[in-house]
């Protein structure tokens, strides 16, 4: 342990005082006279004052917390066969047999919530039981089999509607404040449906495909939802070999809320914008639908257009916490402006040697002080040394009893 001992004393660690590791830096104004320090000074701070006032405090809305929407979006499909005339349609030309389909029919049961399945192609297959329906073994794939099929397009169904409908809520704020502005349905939110495409001059860009004001319905017609995500009934998907009509296609719809459009925000209402993308994964663009169960039966294929509805968005409130962060947030610029303007005044400039000399100021170490009355302490002792104590003989007699007569006058004198 003695390396230890010498490494770690009272008043170092490796030989450094640690008052001096552990020394307090207090602030010392310095004026320093130099038109251009105080020029890049001033200019640096306005640049702060106006970063965070007008970018962070009012640009980013830095007084607001935010919180992630929740809500519900449904679809629902609307129309009438009126004034549809399937001579007329591109598709059931040339041999291609068309149906008309009432909304009933060509809507298929989705099972994920949020989503609606709407036909454009079915194919419709008759088939006969193999299988005896009290068999106890049947030794095939299925109890049936497919004698004869049948395929036809859904008549006008890109003309149809799809009524979308949509509630959200900022759930903690609302039940914090019972703020209607933290919660919104068709009735209070206007909305906008926006699609990424070339503007008309090659560069692409949002462009406002259409406007719905609060109070009225979403409705969109197939063909509308088809053209916002950015196909036409002649598209051919990739891994597919038939147009999008006969093969289907996934969409899905973004729907975005926002409350911090507004000059103030929070803003009084909601606002959401709605987008069409093509789905990332194109599954589960067909849905099969057996009818009956007995020595016949026929087995419904439908193709079709498959809308699924995400939400997102974040609502805004008015937040001391987020104030107070975003002041802090000026506060550290300042403190690296200032830091960043001391190093290159007491390190680069002509005159930092005086500058530095003027900033620093080091008290009286406390171990140097220490050690300076040690020393000194040392010193008076070595030039006044204490007397010496006379050692005293054992006691005897004499100690004891006095003095002791001198006997040898005595024998003298007789």
């Amino acid at each position: 342990m003695g390396w230890l001992e010498d490494t770690i004393t009272r008043d170092t660690i490796f030989g450094i005082p640690i008052d001096d590791i552990l020394s307090y830096q207090t602030v010392k104004v310095v004026r320093i006279q130099d038109r251009t320090i105080g020029f890049v000074s001033l200019l640096g701070k306005l640049a702060v004052i106006m970063y965070v006032t007008f970018f962070l405090m009012f640009g980013q809305n830095g007084y607001l917390q935010y919180e992630p929407v929740a809500g519900a979006a449904t679809g629902k499909l609307l129309g009438s066969l009126r004034g549809i005339n399937s001579s007329k349609l591109s598709y059931c030309q040339a041999g291609n047999l068309c149906r008309f389909v009432d909304v009933d029919s060509a809507v298929a049961p989705d099972p994920e919530p949020n989503s609606i399945f709407i036909t454009t192609f079915m194919r419709e297959h008759e088939q006969k039981r193999l299988c005896a329906a009290d068999a106890n073994v049947c030794d095939r794939r299925s109890p049936f089999k497919t004698v004869a099929t049948k395929e036809y397009y859904v008549a006008g169904v890109e003309d149809y509607h799809v009524l979308i409908s949509q509630e959200v809520q900022a759930t903690q704020f609302y039940h914090q404040t019972r703020d209607k502005r933290f919660t919104g349905d068709m009735l209070t939110m206007d909305g906008k449906v926006e699609s990424y495409r070339d503007d008309g001059t090659g560069r692409k860009k949002n462009m406002k495909l259409r406007d719905f004001k609060a109070g009225s319905l979403m409705l969109m017609t197939v063909g509308e939802i088809v053209e916002a995500a950015g196909f036409d009934w002649s598209h051919v998907l990739q891994g597919e070999h038939k147009h999008i009509r006969q093969s289907g296609v996934v969409i899905n719809c973004y729907l975005t809320y926002s409350n911090t459009w507004a000059t103030f925000n929070p803003a009084p209402e909601i606002r959401y914008r709605a987008e069409f993308f093509p789905g990332a994964m194109q599954v589960r663009k067909t849905f099969t639908e057996p009818v009956g169960f007995g020595e016949n039966r026929m087995l419904i294929e439908r193709v079709g257009v498959r809308v699924v509805f995400k939400q997102d968005g974040m609502l805004g409130a008015f937040s001391w916490l987020s104030v107070m962060r975003t002041l802090v947030t000026g506060m550290l610029l300042f403190a690296i402006l200032s830091w960043a303007i001391d190093t290159i005044t007491t390190r680069y400039l002509p005159l930092a040697e005086r500058y530095e000399d003027a900033k620093f100021e080091f008290t009286e170490n406390l171990y140097n002080m220490r050690q300076a009355d040690q020393l000194e302490k040392d010193k008076v002792l070595h030039d006044n040394p204490p007397p010496h104590k006379k050692q005293n003989a054992t006691p005897g007699f004499a100690s004891q009893y006095g003095s002791v007569p001198d006997t040898g006058s005595f024998r003298g004198g007789r």
